[in-house]
Formats: C-alpha cells, structure tokens, sequence
C-alpha cells in the first residue's frame, strides 16, 4: 500500500485497474473465521443433535476436549504446523502450507483443531493445527499459465501488504508461471530463489499479463468491489486508481470502526522512543489479505484514530503512543513490521495512499 512495502528505492509499480476485493478483512462482510469449540457444539445442538466428544492429552498431559464434526476447510496462514498433541510444543509432523485442503475431525477447546492432511503421492497426516489458522473458503483459484511481467515487481511470501515479507523480485518482460490467483487481486506464482530453488509466492495480478488473461473490472463476472480514487500518495498503488467509493476520511465506509482523536494533554509524560517510519493500511484484501477477520492480533476490533500496528518486540501491546500529538493504541501487528516502523491503521485504501509515507519522532505515553 506504501514505499515501506514495495521497497524498490526510485520504483513506481504503475497496476492500471487496481481491484479492491469483495472479501475485506474488516467489518460488512462474511468472516472467514471458523466455527471455535463453543460454536461448533451450538451447531450441533442447532440441528437437533447431541454433540460426541472425546478427550486427548496436549503435549504438557493436561486433558483437552475435543467435540467431533467432520468438514472441509483450508489452512489460510502462510504455513501452519500441524503436531501430535493440540499444543505448540507438541512434536510437528508435517508443515502445511497456504490454500492447502484439510479435513477436521474435530474441534478441541483450546483453540486447537484435529485434522487429516492429505498430499498427494504421500500417507495421510493426522494431528492438530490452530483453528485461527484455518478458513472455510480457500480464495485461491487454481490454474496454471505462462504471464510476462509488465513491470518490475517484488515477490512476498504472503497475499498481503501488511503480513507479506519480500522474498524476491520478478523483472519487466521476464516470463513467469503462475499457478493460481487470490480474489483477482494477487497472482501466485513460482519462482526461483537465490540458491537456484523452485519457491512459491505472490505479486500483484495486475503486475502481470497472459494471453487470454481477464484482469479485474474487464469481465461482467467479476465484481469489482470496493474501487478507490487516485490519491497524492507515493505508494506502489497509489497511481492506479481512478473512482471514488467513500469520503476522503472513511467516514461513511460501512463496517469500518471510526474512532475519535484523542490528542496527548499539555502536562503528559512521554518517553521519547526515536525517529519512526510511519505507515498506513486500511481494510482491503491487498493490505490485510483475504483471510484476515477482522480482529486485531490481540483480540480487539481495529478502529480509525485508534489502532496502530508495531513490532511487539519493540513496543509492547497495550501501549499508548503519541504521533504527531495524537495518542493511538498498540494493538496490531504485521509480518512486515520490522524495528522503528508503525502502522497506523485508517478506513479506506485511498486514505491510506494520501497520507502516505513519512518519518517522525515517537512517544511512549507514560500515565
């Protein structure tokens, strides 16, 4: 959505007919969260039923219940281990990887999911993996095709600005294998990585063309949903868009949280924390991915003029920090928040891209 996101130093991505999704990753749509314990035990008893449950031990002998259920779902996390005992330090027996197909077997209420992985060629795998790693729909349409790059373009390892970390790079006019796309907005591709290595990631759709190939917005099957309006920004999107779909400060977004600013009082004590790359995102499928539901990593409901992302390492969650005179939250976090960078979290992409990138010195409010 920004310079800290593409981190090509004097590069632009020009993506004619940026696609903002349908599947948002914030409020007004279908989440992709699946049932936990307590509502899978609802459903059942929903449909008339008495829920079956059994008992296993996690990896510390502590007993774990698990209510049965049988469905199909697909792992949304760029990888998840899955292990012998609902827990993670229980033992790993195999890694699953983003889009892959699992059958649950049932539900356990710590949070966990026991599972049968099947990859071709191999044994099936039986063991658990985080519920929260998990979706009812997989978002990858699966093909496979010959694209050129249009222009250059970094590769991340996840369908997401905030969470994906760069891993490579594909050049313009150079020739790719793609393998399948997400909500029309992201292109999986296979690329090779230093060591000569086949590997799998991510660019921008619109950062590649095929022969035949629809981009968003050209085929009456393909909803463009929430298109957003040519920005000031300098950011690898900002160029592309060209309508408008909400006020310039989100305000009338549906399903975005706005919260009120609330600025630092005169006799506040802040602790100077450096100079920070600040940056924005916003609830859309190029910054948030597909599969994001809504909640920020410590539980809470993302607001405007509230929430910021950070590095947890750095600034702890719960923190109230001072940019600029306002005072937001620690409550998120992203793959590509590294050490001196914030995210500060607003409603619309286009805010997103006229705010921009910009440095600044931070506070940590002390009370």
């Amino acid at each position: 959505m920004n310079e800290r996101r593409s981190g090509l130093p004097g590069k632009k991505l020009f993506f004619a007919a940026v696609f903002l999704a349908a599947f948002l990753c914030r409020g007004g749509r279908v989440s992709a969260e699946v049932l936990d314990f307590d509502g899978t035990v609802k459903a059942v008893q929903a449909q008339n039923a008495q829920p079956e449950y059994k008992e296993v031990k996690d990896e510390n002998g502590k007993t774990v219940k698990i209510v049965t259920c049988k469905e199909t779902l697909y792992v949304s996390a760029k990888k998840t281990p899955l292990r012998k005992r609902p827990g993670s330090g229980a033992k790993w027996l195999a890694r699953v990887y983003l889009g892959s197909r699992i059958v649950r077997t049932g539900v356990c209420d710590n949070g966990w999911s026991r599972v049968v992985y099947e990859e071709k060629g191999k044994d099936p795998v039986r063991g658990f993996v985080k519920t929260s790693d998990l979706s009812e729909e997989t978002q990858i349409t699966k093909f496979s095709d010959t694209a050129q790059v249009v222009q250059d373009t970094e590769i991340l390892d996840y369908p997401a600005m905030k969470e994906g970390n760069v891993v490579g790079e594909i050049q313009a006019e150079q020739q790719v294998n793609r393998t399948g796309m997400i909500d029309y907005v992201w292109s999986r591709i296979v690329y090779k990585d230093k060591k000569g290595r086949e590997q799998v990631g991510y660019v921008p759709t619109t950062a590649l063309m095929a022969e035949g190939m629809v981009l968003p917005g050209e085929s009456s099957n393909v909803v463009a949903a929430g298109v957003i309006h040519k920005s000031e920004g300098t950011g690898v999107f900002a160029e592309a868009v060209e309508e408008v779909t909400a006020d310039g400060d989100g305000t009338n977004v549906e399903g975005v949280r706005v919260g009120v600013p609330v600025a630092a009082s005169s006799d506040a004590v802040l602790k100077p924390l450096g100079t920070f790359r600040i940056t924005h995102y916003c609830p859309c499928s190029i910054c948030c991915g597909p599969w994001a539901n809504g909640i920020t990593s410590t539980g809470a409901v993302a607001v405007t003029n509230h929430t910021i992302a950070v590095d947890p390492d750095q600034i702890p969650y719960g923190s109230k920090v001072v940019i600029n005179g306002q005072v937001y939250v620690a409550e998120d976090c992203g793959g590509a928040i590294r050490e001196n960078c914030i995210d500060i979290y607003v409603a619309t992409h286009a805010e997103g891209e006229q705010k921009g990138v910009f440095y600044t010195d931070v506070y940590l409010l002390q009370e």
